[in-house]
């Protein structure tokens, strides 16, 4: 039976969080395009497709891939803005839109995208589960601004909203909680999490580092290690941040857990 534009997105989302499965899925999302040249969703998956091989510096050339990003979203928003389109008054484009808008440090206009997107969620079928995952997302970019008890909070809503979050929810949790000096709780999270990726390990470690486990601490780092062998303290670094003293914080506990 043929693929519809909707199967292929479908394909891509459950693509692993590597980088050979973010190639794919990019390729899938291309085959959604391909498919239906305005498919909404297919350019805003694609868009963050993109933007984690600018996070994870999964390319030669991580700003070609944010200018992607931001190429596709504006092309979702410009769907979504379209009362023809089929698409009028999606929420997507400018979600994606404001993940790009951070990354690139301009967090004052993330949250207003992250608002304007807020505001368009009005299916009574969906609005708990997707106010809860713009939510829980948006927490990730105050997480980077400096407001982690903010992120928190909007966490802590998300879950109250929609209890059966997906894990990701809780790697901005814990991620938070590090950032809040709360440790433990970071480190429970992590533990209840089922097969949780890679770069939860780098919370994982620090969060050991700052509570005096620096053998267990380095133990974690080491099998990070082993399936990034690219990924340095430098990398880590060069996110923007909207307060220095939140960057220090993280690189503090990446260090004591070994991470040059």
């Amino acid at each position: 039976m043929k693929q519809t534009a909707r199967d292929y997105c479908r394909d891509g989302r459950r693509q692993p969080l590597t980088p050979e499965g973010n190639e794919r899925a990019k390729e899938y999302y291309a085959l959604a395009i391909k498919e239906d040249g305005n498919y909404l969703p297919a350019y805003a998956e694609c868009s963050y497709a993109n933007l984690r091989d600018h996070q994870n510096r999964w390319t030669a050339d991580p700003e070609a891939s944010i200018h992607e990003a931001e190429r596709l979203a504006d092309y979702a928003v410009a769907l979504s803005d379209d009362a023809k389109s089929g698409w009028f008054n999606d929420f997507r484009g400018r979600w994606y839109r404001a993940m790009v808008y951070w990354n690139r440090g301009d967090f004052k206009t993330s949250f207003e995208e992250f608002a304007a997107a807020r505001a368009l969620i009005t299916d009574p079928k969906r609005i708990d589960k997707d106010t809860a995952d713009l939510d829980a997302d948006m927490a990730e970019a105050y997480i980077y601004y400096g407001d982690s008890e903010q992120a928190l909070a909007l966490i802590d809503s998300a879950a109250a909203r929609y209890p059966d979050h997906p894990y990701w929810h809780e790697w901005n949790r814990a991620r938070a909680y590090y950032m809040v000096k709360r440790y433990a709780d970071a480190l429970a999270t992590l533990h209840g999490m089922s097969s949780p990726p890679n770069d939860t390990r780098l919370i994982e470690a620090a969060s050991q580092a700052q509570l005096g486990n620096l053998d267990e601490a380095r133990r974690i780092m080491g099998e990070f290690n082993e399936i990034e062998p690219g990924w340095t303290l430098q990398k880590s670094a060069d996110y923007h941040y909207g307060d220095d003293a939140a960057r220090d914080h993280w690189l503090d506990g990446l260090s004591k857990a070994g991470l040059a």
